[in-house]
C-alpha cells in the first residue's frame, strides 16, 4: 500500500519522554515528505503547543488540535474546522465545578483561561503557554470556546464529581481522562478520529491510504478509522489490541520505526 497521510500523536508517541522529537526521526520525517507524503500532528495539545514540533518538522499543513476540536495550518493559521463547546453548556459545567471547588482552566483558540493563579505551572509545562487569569471564569464566554479541563490535586475528589458531570453530559459533550488529576471536556463530535477524516476529505485521500499512530484512549478512534492503526509499544493493552500493528515505545523511536518501515519501506 502506498500510503500519503500519516496522522501522528505528541505526547507519549512523537516525543521522547524528555518531550523531544529524536534527530533520527526528524531526518525520517523529512525524507517521507520529501515523497510527497503528508505528516501532520494530531494532538490533545492547542494549537501555540503543537506549532514548535510543527515547525521542528518544517510541516506546513493543517494540524488536528484539542483532540479534534480545531484544525489550523502549521504555515498560516488559517482555520479549517472547529468544535465549540455551546453557552448552556458551558455555563453548567463551570457553575458545577465551582460548586465541588474544581479547578477548571477554559481554551478559546489561542487562550487559556484559569481563576486559580496555582495552575499557571501546569499550563506553562503542558501547553506551552502562559494562561491568563481572570476573576470569574463563568462571565468569559464566547463561541471560541473549544476545551475545558478540569483538575484537582484530590484524585478522588476528581473522579468522584467528574463521574457526577459525566453522567449528566455524557451524551451531549466528550470526556477525556488523560492523567490522573485532569478531565478534558470537548464538543460532542471533536474527536480525532472526526477531525482526521476531515483533512482525508480536503485531500482526496482514501482511508485505506492513512496511518494514525497513538498511545492513549483519546487516540483509539483514529487508529481504528486509519488503514493502518499503529499502536506504541508504551500503549496500553486496550490500545494494542485494537491496532493493526505495535511500534517500539517513543523512548526508542517508534515513530521513526514505522515511517521507515511502511512509507521508505526500509527492512
Amino acid at each position: 500500500m502506498d500510503y500519503k497521510l500519516v496522522a501522528i500523536d505528541m505526547d507519549g508517541t512523537l516525543l521522547t519522554p524528555n518531550l523531544e522529537i529524536s534527530k533520527k526521526t526528524i531526518e525520517t520525517a523529512r525524507k517521507v515528505i520529501d515523497k510527497k507524503v503528508i505528516i501532520t500532528l494530531s494532538t490533545g495539545r492547542m494549537y501555540l503547543a503543537a506549532i514548535p514540533f510543527a515547525k521542528t518538522l518544517q510541516l506546513d499543513v493543517p494540524l488536528i488540535t484539542c483532540n479534534g476540536s480545531l484544525i489550523r495550518c502549521a504555515k498560516t493559521g488559517k482555520e479549517y474546522y472547529k468544535k465549540t463547546i455551546s453557552k448552556p453548556y458551558y455555563e453548567e459545567i463551570v457553575k458545577y465545578c465551582h460548586d465541588t471547588k474544581l479547578s477548571l482552566s477554559v481554551y478559546k483558540d489561542d487562550d487559556i483561561l484559569i481563576e486559580d493563579p496555582e495552575n499557571m505551572h501546569i499550563h506553562e509545562q503542558i501547553d506551552m503557554a502562559e494562561p491568563k487569569i481572570v476573576e470569574n471564569i463563568y462571565e468569559t464566554f464566547d463561541d471560541s470556546v473549544v476545551k475545558i479541563l478540569i483538575s484537582s490535586r484530590d484524585r478522588y475528589a476528581l473522579e468522584h464529581n467528574v463521574h457526577r458531570l459525566y453522567e449528566i453530559y455524557k451524551d451531549k459533550l466528550t470526556f477525556y481522562f488523560s492523567l490522573p488529576y485532569f478531565v478534558e471536556i470537548v464538543h460532542k463530535d471533536a474527536n480525532k478520529r472526526n477531525a482526521l477524516e476531515f483533512l482525508a476529505n480536503k485531500f482526496h485521500i482514501k482511508k485505506a491510504e492513512i496511518i494514525s499512530i497513538g498511545d492513549n484512549f483519546n487516540d483509539m478512534d483514529m487508529i481504528q478509522y486509519a488503514g493502518l492503526g499503529v499502536a506504541m509499544g508504551n500503549a496500553p493493552d486496550y490500545l494494542k489490541e485494537v491496532a493493526d500493528y505495535v511500534t517500539h515505545s517513543n523512548d526508542e523511536d517508534g515513530v521513526n520505526y514505522v515511517l521507515e518501515k511502511f512509507i521508505l519501506k526500509k527492512k
